[in-house]
């Protein structure tokens, strides 16, 4: 999944991805500036418009979808988040 994942944010141009973790949540990804990966691939950031962010394994993270397909009700907006 880390390859998926670094592709995605090294693509040139990039498109915006939506990241699902295993428990069923959605995190936007709209542009390059908002992710990245720990040095050792094992740990994705993801910072939100309201400024907060959200920090997950990468064993939880189990696709990457093109475009922004978050349903609001899943999109969790808090810091922190292992899942």
């Amino acid at each position: 999944m880390t390859g998926d994942i670094r592709q995605s944010l090294d693509a040139v141009p990039f498109e915006p991805v939506t990241i699902v973790t295993s428990s069923g949540k959605h995190y936007a990804v709209p542009t390059r500036d908002h992710a990245g990966l720990n040095p050792n691939g094992s740990r994705m950031f993801i910072w939100l418009d309201d400024g907060s962010n959200v920090t997950l394994s990468i064993l939880h993270v189990v696709a990457v979808e093109k475009g922004l397909q978050v349903p609001d009700k899943s999109n969790e907006q808090s810091s922190g988040d292992n899942a």
